[in-house]
């Protein structure tokens, strides 16, 4: 069944300068963002020889997602977003360039890297926020699916450079000089973000409530049953995206005993399974509609899951990512189009906020318990397991209106 979409969704959003602008600054942040995430595990480990330093790194990384996701929302709700996203992206130049001369004068006082740490991240979810109300904000709601999958190619391409970056890296005299390539990748994004333009409204003047203004947020996020539906049943589906993504390291390189080159090669075909859902996204919803795409995503992705379970070599795993690829940027995309097309741009910040920390809330659990029973019953476990969760939410969301949407 073919759903009709207006004119302006089949023009090319790269034609909006605003959105130009803001997708090349995303773009230069995404190759700082991997360059880092290369970077500064190794240095912590040049610094200490210990790994429990680099996983504590990324342990305080990770917890701006759950402290602060809510509040940073409440925010970005009442700030001019453009000023925002600068002030976001000028402070992490800032720490990066911090870290740099920490890391070359000597300095390893392990508290300041895991509060810097801390602040990047922090920093760098305050912008996320601000880009989903910035993307709202500088492109007609028809064209917002198409917005969303440029996004995505980009976080996919990037991805697949990955192995390209890293020897990159790893040929540097310095491992630093990684962190202020990171830094200057950064003050060309505030240039870009200068000059964003797009139609925002001046910010409420009211006196801040955190209380106050999250209320608001919540009372209208449990009100509509699409992004309530929505949410929880990604809550889910994390939890074994999370678990997965995990598991299959074990699988290639226990099971199948792939070398570390032949793994590379097998992975980058995840990548090309999202440039390909990527790019094509708004054509299918054009014609079956975007609840149909994400229930599909769903199905995808547990069917990837069952090759893994029964089948056990090199092109099934091969097959199996690519087909996750796909499957992943189906539902990443659809997922973020259903947040911005249902939120109001008064509230995008919060609901951006209080579905991002729900989004993650189970996956610390998953992947505890996923240790165990990898350790008890082996990988196929975790294979089969997540594929018959999928299932179910799939025949759950078959059942809903969610399905039925355009």
């Amino acid at each position: 069944m073919s759903v009709n979409v207006p004119t302006a969704a089949k023009l090319e959003v790269w034609k909006n300068r605003s959105f130009t602008f803001l997708l090349s600054s995303v773009f230069l942040l995404t190759i700082g963002n991997k360059i880092y995430e290369i970077v500064l595990p190794l240095m912590m480990y040049e610094i200490t020889r210990s790994f429990v330093s680099a996983t504590s790194m990324r342990t305080a990384e990770l917890l701006p997602n759950f402290c602060l996701a809510i509040f940073i929302g409440v925010i970005v709700d009442r700030v001019n977003k453009k000023n925002w996203a600068m002030l976001m992206v000028g402070c992490q130049a800032v720490l990066l360039f911090i870290l740099t001369y920490l890391f070359k004068a000597q300095i390893h006082v392990m508290y300041l890297y895991y509060v810097i740490g801390f602040l990047l991240m922090s920093f760098n979810y305050g912008f996320f926020n601000s880009q989903v109300s910035l993307t709202k904000l500088s492109v007609p709601s028809s064209q917002l699916t198409s917005a969303n999958a440029k996004f995505s190619f980009i976080d996919t391409f990037v991805s697949i450079m990955g192995p390209a970056i890293t020897s990159i890296i790893l040929l540097l005299a310095d491992m630093s000089d990684g962190i202020m390539i990171t830094a200057f990748c950064y003050l060309i994004c505030l240039f870009l973000l200068k000059r964003l333009g797009s139609s925002e409204t001046n910010p409420p003047q009211s006196k801040l409530n955190f209380r106050i203004d999250i209320k608001e947020a919540w009372s209208y996020f449990r009100s509509n049953n699409i992004l309530w539906g929505i949410t929880i049943s990604v809550i889910f589906l994390n939890c074994t995206m999370t678990v997965i993504n995990t598991t299959v390291i074990f699988f290639a390189k226990d099971i199948l005993k792939l070398p570390s080159f032949v793994l590379a090669g097998v992975f980058s075909a995840s990548g090309i399974g999202g440039l390909l859902g990527s790019l094509i996204i708004n054509k299918l919803r054009s014609r079956y509609g975007l609840g149909r795409l994400n229930g599909v995503s769903v199905l995808l992705s547990g069917i990837s899951y069952m090759i893994l379970f029964f089948i056990s070599n090199t092109v099934s795993l091969l097959i199996s990512m690519f087909l996750m690829g796909f499957a992943t940027a189906l539902h990443s995309i659809s997922v973020y189009t259903f947040r911005q097309e249902q939120s109001p741009s008064h509230i995008i910040g919060r609901i951006a906020g209080i579905t991002g920390m729900l989004f993650r809330i189970g996956m610390p659990i998953a992947m505890y318990l996923s240790g165990w029973i990898i350790v008890w019953w082996g990988t196929s476990s975790i294979f089969i397991t997540a594929s018959i969760w999928n299932l179910l939410i799939f025949i759950i969301l078959l059942k809903t209106h969610i399905w039925k949407l355009s």
